[in-house]
């Protein structure tokens, strides 16, 4: 699950190491839906990966546009600067606890595919394909929108930029304005897809640089204020900090949206050379890189602008550009960020197509055949692209970036909280004890992050309310849609074909297929 999404681009990383295809990996092994978890991908890779590829990898595929977006949500519900930056600490380590437990998940199960082959092999084939189900119509989708809405903020930013006003305060905008730059940003990207087939890589080449730019300049202005005493918002830096512990558990979401990725090295994980030293190692080094980043720019934003004006706004990368540099400062820093967020839309988008196509040509039962297809003239996957485009632009319409984001993370760390437990499960199921684990995380680790799960599902749907509750369960309900699916298409398809059968060109899942020439070749023998 999609840096925001930013990291879940099936092309180059920002250090020049090619990811495989991670988001299409996650429907990759499909097919193979009955198989033993220990079998491996026929196409698997030989390991090629160091420990300083590895490194660059994961920290390539974590840093994404959340930080440019998060410090003020994250602000304005704990607070204080002191426990604004705890909460952005406790987040990388939990981030770094967890990539830890997929390592051994990854090492185990060595097969493509990411939480599905993890779900599928803890408590069987249902959760694995509602899983998926769940990345097709929430986590990816919502991931584009949230990071679109994060591209619209700083464009009508500087729309209404008031270069006489250098308080650094957030400027009012319409909101049907920015509905609309986001939605115009998602289709322009699906028609830039559509049309050009190179369009994808080029993009994300060019605009991970102004990511990585501008954090490196946001951090360097930090110290630079700092080194001139502006060191007053750190001082009683907890004093005034927020008692209420359901709100740590809603300002954690905002700053975990910005550390997710990490889970994202298992996917082209079997390419790692030497996984039982390379992987922990790999891990703690580039967790502990990220986390410094976030950290040392968050104290940038405090030692640059009064706190009061990094918890209300949306877009602090300009608000300190503004400060720092004055307007040519502020336009720059939002220019980097709209570069940053829209390659970031952009990978969403391209990797999301290709999870529509992996599921229609793979086991289509969420999926109709139709959608795996390539236009035989452009040779991109156009109806995929289309769909994606459409279900991202519903999701822009409910909310803004704060409930866009808080969405993302309940439906990433619910699939994540499944998967380590079920880590945890395969320690003591008999079937499963004794497989080959070249990496073993410390069960403790792999139980704290179950409980720490637990409280960041939990506490947001508390801390909601009545009035807020909703956005949650409209995920859940969503989810859950997966079942009566899977049981009409996989369980008893039968039902299915009484169902729907009246559909034209209704057809059975391709799963089936596998299972009846399994069941073939068990008769055989």
């Amino acid at each position: 699950m999609t840096t925001d999404l930013s990291h879940n681009e099936g092309y180059s990383s920002p250090f020049g190491l090619e990811k495989k295809n991670s988001i299409t990996s996650i429907e990759s092994s499909l097919h193979t839906v009955e198989a033993g978890p220990t079998e491996k991908d026929e196409n698997a890779v030989e390991p090629h990966m160091g420990l300083l590829s590895s490194c660059n990898m994961i920290v390539g595929l974590i840093i994404g546009s959340g930080i440019f977006a998060s410090p003020g949500p994250v602000t304005l519900k704990v607070g204080t600067v002191g426990a604004s930056l705890l909460v952005w600490t406790i987040g990388g380590l939990l981030s770094m606890i967890g990539a830890l437990c997929y390592a051994e998940l990854g090492t185990m199960i060595t097969k493509s595919g990411g939480e599905y082959q993890y779900l599928k092999s803890s408590y069987g084939i249902c959760l694995g394909l509602t899983f998926t189900w769940s990345n097709l119509l929430l986590t990816n989708p919502i991931g584009t929108a949230s990071i679109a809405t994060v591209f619209a903020q700083y464009i009508l930013q500087m729309a209404y930029f008031d270069p006489n006003d250098i308080t650094g305060a957030t400027v009012e905008m319409p909101n049907y304005a920015l509905k609309l730059v986001t939605i115009g940003c998602i289709w322009f990207v699906v028609l830039l897809n559509a049309f050009g087939q190179r369009a994808g890589a080029l993009i994300a080449n060019v605009f991970t640089f102004a990511k990585l730019l501008a954090l490196a300049m946001i951090i360097i202005i930090g110290w630079v204020w700092l080194g001139k005493g502006h060191t007053e918002n750190f001082q009683k830096a907890f004093e005034g900090s927020s008692s209420n512990a359901l709100d740590y558990g809603t300002a954690m979401y905002m700053a975990l949206f910005s550390y997710n990725g990490w889970n994202n090295l298992n996917y082209g994980v079997g390419e790692v050379k030497n996984p039982k030293r390379n992987l922990p190692l790999a891990i703690f080094i580039s967790c502990t890189i990220v986390t410094s980043v976030y950290v040392l720019s968050n104290l940038a934003y405090f030692a640059t602008l009064p706190v009061n004006t990094v918890a209300t706004s949306s877009t602090v990368a300009m608000q300190l550009g503004s400060v720092a540099m004055g307007k040519g400062g502020a336009y720059f820093f939002a220019i980097m960020v709209v570069f940053s967020t829209f390659g970031a839309v952009n990978g969403n988008v391209w990797g999301a197509s290709r999870l529509v196509m992996a599921s229609a040509n793979e086991d289509s039962v969420f999926m109709p055949p139709a959608f795996g297809q390539l236009n035989e003239k452009r040779g991109t996957p156009i109806r995929a692209l289309i769909l994606v485009g459409i279900i991202a632009t519903i999701w822009c319409i409910p909310g803004d970036f704060t409930y866009l984001a808080k969405m993302y993370s309940f439906t990433g760390w619910l699939f994540y909280g499944f998967a380590v437990f079920g880590l945890i499960l395969m320690r003591f199921k008999k079937k499963t004890k004794h497989m080959p684990r070249p990496f073993k995380v410390w069960l403790p680790f792999a139980i704290l992050f179950v409980i720490i799960d637990i409280y960041l599902v939990i506490a947001p749907l508390i801390d909601a309310g009545s009035a807020g509750v909703y956005q949650y369960i409209i995920c859940i309900v969503v989810g859950l849609l997966a079942i009566p699916i899977w049981f009409v298409r996989v369980r008893k398809p039968a039902i299915g074909r009484f169902l729907f059968g009246w559909i034209p060109g209704y057809q059975d899942a391709h799963i089936l297929d596998k299972k009846r020439l399994e069941k073939e070749n068990k008769t055989e023998i």
